[in-house]
């Protein structure tokens, strides 16, 4: 619900990117989702006619999309497993794999993250795409930081607040808190996460992608999903958008 303002165009993005960049297709697209969250793009991805799978850390998460697909009548496969060591369906290989919004920040260690990186890239056809979306670490101008979302549905306001501290260039941790006010019928509850985010300076991040030889970066956009501005990965701009693609024939 707090990102609902984003679904569409990050919908339209992944469709368009894939038109520019992927293979080639003749049906609808086969889409993985890696820490789905609510399911709010599987749901609106699967409206539009796409195969749509994803997995989720958190069961209640977990619970909720599996209930959003049924309660539009739509068809998807979601399951609960982990960013570091998940598995797919057996025989599955998606044309397009997504994980927005430094989602893939959550995992803690560079083994993990080149583990995660390779399963996603092992999940995926020859010329399929990745498309990772975080947050970069400037160490020498790292202020502590807030930013705030509300979202809206009948009867029901959310606030969500999030607030991030100083990177820490040793450990490459960032500690994270969110704090979520919740009115429904009048009544309101407030919800209250922390966490650590692993950090990535712009030579951090391609230091990463060197040890996934299997995805090759091919365009890069920021959370703004606008296709026609790329930008590069520096700290120009703290949000990037990596369109990798997975090394093979890219027709067919």
């Amino acid at each position: 619900m707090v990102y609902a303002d984003y679904t569409k165009k990050e919908t339209r993005f992944i469709e368009g990117i894939m038109k520019r960049h992927g293979p080639k297709l003749d049906g609808p697209m086969r889409v993985f989702e890696p820490a789905c969250g609510s399911g709010r793009l599987l749901e609106s991805l699967a409206a539009r006619g796409h195969v749509v799978h994803g997995f989720d850390l958190n069961k209640h998460q977990v619970a909720f999309a599996k209930h959003r697909l049924k309660a539009k009548g739509l068809r998807g496969r979601v399951w609960r497993d982990r960013l570091q060591d998940f598995t797919v369906p057996k025989g599955a290989r998606y044309d397009v794999a997504h994980c927005f919004v430094s989602t893939f920040k959550y995992v803690d260690t560079e083994a993990g993250a080149v583990r995660s990186l390779r399963r996603m890239a092992a999940a995926l056809r020859p010329g399929g795409l990745l498309l990772l979306g975080l947050h970069l670490t400037d160490y020498q101008n790292s202020p502590p930081d807030h930013e705030r979302w509300v979202g809206r549905k009948p009867g029901i306001r959310v606030v969500s607040d999030t607030w991030s501290a100083p990177a820490d260039r040793e450990s490459r941790t960032e500690a994270m808190r969110t704090r979520m006010r919740i009115t429904e019928q009048g009544r309101t509850r407030v919800e209250e996460t922390v966490w650590d985010f692993r950090t990535y300076s712009p030579s951090e991040l391609r230091a990463l992608l060197a040890k996934v030889p299997a995805l090759r970066l091919v365009a890069c956009h920021d959370f703004h999903y606008d296709l026609a501005s790329t930008r590069k990965v520096d700290l120009a701009y703290s949000d990037v958008l990596l369109v990798l693609r997975r090394r093979g024939a890219r027709q067919g």
